[in-house]
Order: structure tokens, then sequence, then C-alpha cells
């Protein structure tokens, strides 16, 4: 995916990736013990994972204290990180894409502990992102390293010559991406690599009511419908690979710093580099170990064999210290049905039901908090 925003109007692109995918039909038995370990961090914000939420836990808790059971589960106040049960990121929750600014009042609904919104290139300071913030929601503003569309100030500072660093080059060769961009050099070393950091402190210093960031199209592979994956050499492939790693760990590197969060909207399937890019650590097992989580667009139900694998991978978030392999999946769905459909596979921590970023849909249900950061400063402790 690459959204961006141009002379206010919302434009969309949807990657060639539901077009390549390979339809992998497994299945897959979740055993949920009877009770549950929650764990959180001093981070004013509060965890609660019980299927039926028929209890309510209020306040600001200390690492290790406890508080009773209820219906059968057992909460513990722990050292950070989010513990959901085995990776079924439960109970799911609402979560909207904001890429209009400034944003419509539908915003409002989602001023409350556990929502969770993405801000796009423009407006991510705009008070209602902070009232989410204040509420115990969780923002996180989008970010594009790969292409050369520089709508949006921290894009230019990233591209542009800046305080950041100089000018960022295309990859050799100049291969176009999509409609909206060419890919940008971010092999290892490369200028956009040296830049990274000094942009992404620059959001937090700028944005003490984020909770992290959206990485868009960062995946070990590449599906943009302007480039022939097939056509490129081990050797180009190979370091597409690297700079999408490089490009994670720098965000990993930022995010620990600040006890933030961040998802990649690209794939990270395990196989092989030439045909599916591969997963990190592990190349044969799918996900990204330093990303807390990841983004299926807009897939139909008939993909959702292949995508409930996808999302459930326990290599997911792994190496991160705030969501400690509990990953943050999020599915962007086009009907109600599919959204049900992605809901019940129990591997998606947060699901929306919208077909273009323009504005934030009405809430399909309620929010509860889960131990997510609500902005910068917020240290969890470990």
């Amino acid at each position: 995916m690459a959204s961006l925003l141009n002379n206010g109007r919302n434009r969309r692109y949807m990657g060639g990736f539901q077009n390549g995918i390979r339809s992998v039909p497994l299945v897959l038995a979740f055993a949920i013990a009877g009770y549950f370990i929650v764990g959180i961090g001093k981070a004013d914000t509060l965890a609660s994972v019980t299927e039926a939420e028929t209890g309510v836990l209020a306040g600001n808790y200390e690492p290790g204290d406890t508080v009773g059971a209820s219906a059968g589960v057992a909460v513990r106040f722990g050292g950070g990180g989010i513990n959901w049960p085995a990776t079924t990121n439960r109970p799911p929750q609402p979560m909207a894409f904001i890429y209009d600014d400034p944003p419509t009042n539908t915003l409002d609904a989602y001023a409350q502990p556990g929502a969770l919104v993405v801000a796009g290139r423009t407006g991510y300071d705009n008070q209602k992102y902070k009232n989410i913030s204040a509420a115990g929601g969780s923002v996180l503003i989008y970010l594009d390293v790969l292409i050369d569309a520089k709508y949006g100030d921290y894009h230019a500072m990233l591209l542009d010559a800046s305080q950041c660093g100089p000018a960022v080059p295309r990859w050799p060769g100049e291969p176009k991406a999509n409609e909206w961009g060419y890919l940008n050099d971010f092999r290892p070393g490369s200028v956009v690599q040296q830049k990274l950091q000094c942009v992404l402190e620059k959001m937090v210093a700028d944005n003490p009511h984020m909770a992290g960031w959206f990485a868009d199209d960062v995946g070990s592979r590449s599906w943009y419908p302007d480039i022939n994956w097939d056509s490129w050499s081990p050797a180009d492939k190979q370091a597409y690979r690297d700079g999408a790693v490089e490009i994670v760990k720098t965000f990993r590197k930022v995010a620990d710093e600040h006890g933030l969060i961040f998802v990649v909207n690209g794939t990270w399937s395990g196989g092989t580099l030439e045909a599916d890019g591969g997963g990190y650590p592990d190349m044969s097992q799918t996900g990204n170990a330093l990303a807390d989580g990841g983004v299926v667009e807009h897939h139909p139900v008939s993909e959702l064999p292949y995508f409930k694998n996808y999302a459930c991978a326990p290599q997911w978030a792994t190496q991160s210290p705030i969501t400690k392999g509990k990953s943050l999946m999020v599915a962007i769905n086009n009907t109600a049905a599919e959204m049900q459909a992605y809901r019940d596979s129990g591997c998606y921590a947060y699901l929306t039901i919208q077909s273009e970023y323009g504005q934030a849909p009405t809430p399909w249900g309620e929010f509860h908090p889960n131990g997510l950061p609500n902005k910068t400063g917020a240290k969890v402790v470990f």
C-alpha cells in the first residue's frame, strides 16, 4: 500500500500482493487455558484480555500489583508488554486510518483506552489525536521510507536535503514502484538509512502524543505493480531484503528508546528469497521479530486460510520488548462479512471496515485497555 494525500484529496493504491500471494490452506489449533496472565508496564496503560470482559480494570498500577480473578480470569500487572493468550490477540476491537486533514468528528469516538488510529502524512498534530492519546488510546503516525513521494513534512525531511542529511537518491536504475513514486535507494548504508533515525527522533520530539509508527510498504520483497520481482537479480533481491531489515532495525531502536511500537504494512512471508522474501530473522518462518505487528489489507475471505497463518505466525514481535511476541495484527476489510470472518479467526487485535482512508468510520464495537503505549516517554518497565 502507498496511500498519499495530494492537494487535500485522499488517493489510494493497493499493491499487487493480493494478486500474487499463494493461498496456503492450513488448520491452526489454539488451546486457550482457563486462566490468562496479562502484563503491562508503567505506561499509563492497562490490560484486560478476557473475551467476555465481565470485569473492568481502572487506575494506574505499579509493576507487580495484582488483582483478583474475574469470571475465571487471573490478571497480573507485571513488567511491561501485552501478554495475550497464545498469539490470538483477543478480544479484537475497532481501529481507524485517517489520512485526511482535518479529521471529522467521528474521530472523537476513538478517544478511549485501547483505541488505535493511524494518522497520515499530515494532520497528525491535530487536537483530536492528542485527545485520543490523553484518553488512553494509541496514535500511530504514517511513514513510507521506500518510495520517493515527498508529500508531508516528515517525508520531505527524509527525502530532501534537510537537517537530517542530503537528498535521497533513487534505487540504481530508477525503477518505478507505482503511480505515486520511484523506489528510493534504501540499501544498507544508503543516505535514507543514515537519515531515518534522525527523522524518527524528530517525529517523537514534535509529537509527544504519538504511540509509534505505521511503517508503510516495508517488507522483505517488492509487491509494487511496476516492479517485476522475478526479473531482479539475486543480488538485488538480497539488497532489497537487507535494506528492509535495516529499516525495521532503526524503527525498533527508536521505538525502544521511547517505549513505542510500530507495525509494518509489507509482507514478511516465510520461504525463499526469490519467491517470498522470507521472514526475519528466520527466513523460513513467517513474521518479523522486530515489528510489533503487521497489516493485512483488503483481502477476501477466500484468502483467509493463508492470512490466518500469516497473522498468527509466532515469529512476529519476538524481539520487541514492548509487545514481547504478542503480535499486534491489523485487518482492513471492505465489508462487515469479511471483517467478521477475520475477527473470528482469532489472529487479529484490530479490525476496520474501510475501502478508503479519508475519514474515521464509526467504531463497530467497544474498546478495552490492552497495555499498548499511548504516548512518548511512557517508559515500559521490563
